[in-house]
């Protein structure tokens, strides 16, 4: 099972995971604009000693087919020094079983895997921003990751602007596991993401983040047939985020937008709204939604009804087409999250606050994939997609 083809494509297991992990890119696109509308933007050290677990449950599914089943727990602490600095860390498990397809959304093959995964963050908080390095290591069956991350943030004398530079650079190997992958291969990819925050009104906070990345290496899925993708792949992208808070009712919306595209001529937008109702006793609730389009890859191909090539085990695939490139060294690849699509993410968000110590949440979503659902025209003869994950997490602060 490889988890590593476009980072905005199908949310298989692997990408609902993300959830639970933390690295130095990841947070830069949402720690100031996680705050609250009513906060300042300057960082400062944490108070509080905080623990986490989390427990996550996610399985995706077609018709007539339950395809991969995911559970995972996660472990979070973090914790101050010397009033001046922090240091965090996680830990993640994971193990995955079910079906993968080897093509479009057909001809399952059986998987069983588990991954373990470990960051580490050591944060020196300043009087008007902080600097953060980091690194994160994950290791499965046919593949093993290393990060190392540095980000920083500056915040006017006034407090009102936040600026924020990352830089990152991961380091990955994939391991032959399948009859289409004869060799160890790598693969590298270089970060840098800039981004601005700015205090608009007591109650509103704007923000807006540039992120591009360089990747060298191997991108092609040895689990599926006759992949084979460029060895490059640059992309960039704009975060754009507003969050408003309601005095009267003390509840708060969160919105973004976000647009992405690589030099494999896949265009993807992102729009997301999540409400936090604040309740009697401490409750909250938070439903979301989230709204995604993508443009097809150049070299990705769609089903075809009758191809003279296929077979009972490839149905529908363009074996005609996609073989003599294959065999020729160009790209073609009939992955289904190459395609264009459009998807649509809800669910709902619980969360308690026992007294100061203890938090409890429970969240819920649902993602749904059709071709139809793509602005402009989507890809045809691919079978609809679902998925669900259920997350509970409970912290304690000290």
């Amino acid at each position: 099972m490889t988890h590593h083809s476009t980072e905005h494509s199908t949310p298989n297991g692997r990408l609902f995971l993300q959830a639970l992990r933390s690295s130095g890119l990841v947070a830069l696109a949402t720690t100031a604009a996680a705050l609250s509308a009513q906060q300042a933007l300057a960082e400062a050290a944490p108070e509080k000693a905080t623990f986490s677990l989390k427990t996550l449950s996610y399985q995706d599914f077609q018709p007539g087919a339950d395809r991969i089943d995911i559970d995972a727990e996660s472990l979070l602490f973090q914790v101050p020094i010397a009033g001046q600095w922090s240091l965090t860390g996680t830990a993640v498990h994971d193990a995955i079983s079910g079906a993968s397809p080897k093509y479009h959304s057909s001809s399952l093959t059986g998987i069983k895997d588990t991954r373990n995964a470990y960051t580490g963050a050591v944060t020196r908080y300043f009087q008007q921003g902080s600097l953060t390095a980091s690194t994160a290591y994950s290791k499965e069956k046919d593949y093993i990751s290393k990060n190392y991350a540095m980000q920083g943030s500056w915040a006017t004398p006034s407090q009102n602007t936040t600026f924020i530079l990352g830089l990152g650079y991961t380091s990955d190997r994939i391991l032959p596991n399948s009859l289409f992958l004869e060799q160890e291969e790598d693969k590298r990819v270089f970060d840098v993401a800039v981004g601005v925050t700015q205090v608009l009104s007591p109650t509103d906070i704007a923000q807006v983040t540039l992120h591009h990345t360089q990747g060298r290496g191997h991108y092609s899925d040895q689990y599926k047939l006759y992949d084979a993708r460029p060895d490059t792949r640059d992309s960039d992208s704009v975060l754009l985020r507003w969050n408003h808070h309601f005095a009267e009712s003390a509840n708060t919306l969160h919105s973004a937008y976000r647009y992405y595209t690589d030099t494999n001529d896949i265009r993807a937008h992102t729009l997301e709204f999540d409400y936090v109702f604040n309740l009697p006793d401490q409750w909250s609730v938070t439903p979301l939604l989230r709204l995604y389009s993508q443009t097809a890859a150049n070299f990705y191909f769609d089903p075809v009804a009758n191809d003279p090539w296929a077979d009972a085990d490839t149905f529908g695939a363009p074996i005609s087409v996609v073989y003599p490139l294959y065999a020729e060294g160009s790209y073609a690849s009939m992955d289904q999250r190459l395609s264009s699509f459009g998807a649509i993410t809800y669910g709902v968000k619980l969360s308690k606050h026992f007294g100061e110590a203890w938090t409890a949440d429970l969240k819920y979503e649902r993602y749904e994939q059709r071709g139809g659902w793509a602005l402009g025209t989507g890809s045809k003869g691919l079978p609809d997609f679902g998925a669900r994950s259920i997350q509970f997490g409970v912290s304690y602060a000290f």
